[in-house]
C-alpha cells in the first residue's frame, strides 16, 4: 500500500489541445471510490456517447475484486462497484512506483485502477495482467516510459485503448546518468493519447511536442509548469488533474481536439 492519500489535487493546469529476471514491482490499486456507495448490482450511467471497449479476450485469472499476486506481480484490485478505468504505468529513468505515489492516489479517488510496471523480462505479460474487462486500458508513460509505451501500441498482446505520455523525450538527453535507448517517434498513433509537457523541459522543448502532435487528430498537449520531472515539480497537481480529465473524457468519448 502506498501511502495516506493526500488531499485532492486543484485544477489549475493549461491546455493546448491537438486533434517481462527482474519481474514487476510494486503496484498501487484504486481504493474504495464514490461509487462503492451505489447499491450493489448498481451502475454508473455513461450516456450513449460513453466509451465502449474493444472486443478482447480477458485474462482468466483476472478478478475485480481481490487482491491477485501473481508471479512477481503484485496487482491490487479496486473494493469499489466500478473501476472506471485500468492504467498500466511504465517508469522512466531515475523513477520507481514511489514516483507515482502521489499521482496513484488522486486517480484512486475516482476509481481508477493503477499499477506500476518496472523494467523485466516479464513486462508485456506482466502489463497485459492488469487490463480490467470493459474499462477502457491505458498506458501511462514517463520519460522513457512514454517511450516504451508507445512501441507497445502495435503489440496483439497489449492494444491500449489510449495513452498517457508524461515529458516524452524527444532529444538523447541523458537523465540520472541513463541515455535513451528507445528510438524517438516520428509519428504518433491514432489513438486518443494525453501528452502532458512542462514548460521549462528541457529534456524535450516544448516546441518539438508540439510539431509531433501536428499530425496526431487525436492527442491532446497538457502544458503546465515546471521542466521534465513533473511529478515532483511545480505543476505536479496540474498533472493529476490533466489525467482525470482525460480518463473522464475518453470514457465519455469526448476524447480528440478541441473544437
Amino acid at each position: 500500500m502506498m501511502s495516506p492519500i493526500r488531499r485532492p489535487y486543484a485544477t489549475d493546469s493549461q491546455t493546448d489541445s491537438r486533434s517481462p529476471a527482474s519481474p514487476v514491482a510494486s503496484v498501487t490499486a484504486t481504493r474504495a471510490s464514490a461509487s462503492a456507495k451505489l447499491p450493489a448490482g448498481a451502475s454508473r450511467a455513461t450516456g450513449a456517447a460513453a466509451w465502449v471497449p474493444a472486443a478482447r479476450t480477458a485474462p482468466s485469472s483476472a478478478s475485480s475484486t481481490a487482491i491477485v499476486p501473481a508471479a512477481g506481480v503484485s496487482r491490487g484490485r479496486s473494493a469499489s462497484a466500478e473501476v472506471r478505468s485500468a492504467i498500466a504505468v511504465l517508469a522512466g529513468r531515475g523513477e520507481d512506483a514511489d514516483t507515482f505515489a502521489d499521482l496513484a492516489a488522486r486517480l484512486e479517488l475516482d476509481g481508477h485502477q493503477v499499477t506500476v510496471v518496472t523494467d523485466g523480462a516479464r513486462r508485456t505479460p506482466a502489463i497485459v495482467e492488469t487490463r480490467v474487462p470493459g474499462v477502457p486500458f491505458v498506458l501511462l508513460g514517463s520519460d522513457t516510459g512514454a517511450l516504451a509505451a508507445l512501441g507497445m501500441v502495435g503489440s496483439p498482446a497489449v492494444r491500449p485503448d489510449a495513452l498517457i505520455l508524461l515529458g516524452l523525450p524527444l532529444l538523447h538527453v541523458p537523465v540520472a546518468g541513463l541515455p535513451i535507448e528507445e528510438p524517438s517517434p516520428r509519428t504518433l498513433p491514432d489513438l486518443p493519447i494525453l501528452l502532458v509537457h512542462g514548460t521549462d523541459d528541457e529534456i524535450s522543448p516544448l516546441p518539438l511536442v508540439r510539431m509531433t502532435t501536428r499530425t496526431a487528430p487525436r492527442a491532446e498537449l497538457g502544458v503546465i509548469p515546471g521542466g521534465h520531472d513533473l511529478l515532483a515539480g511545480p505543476g505536479r497537481r496540474s498533472v493529476a488533474a490533466r489525467v482525470v480529465l482525460f480518463l473522464e473524457s475518453l470514457r465519455d468519448g469526448r476524447t480528440g481536439p478541441a473544437a
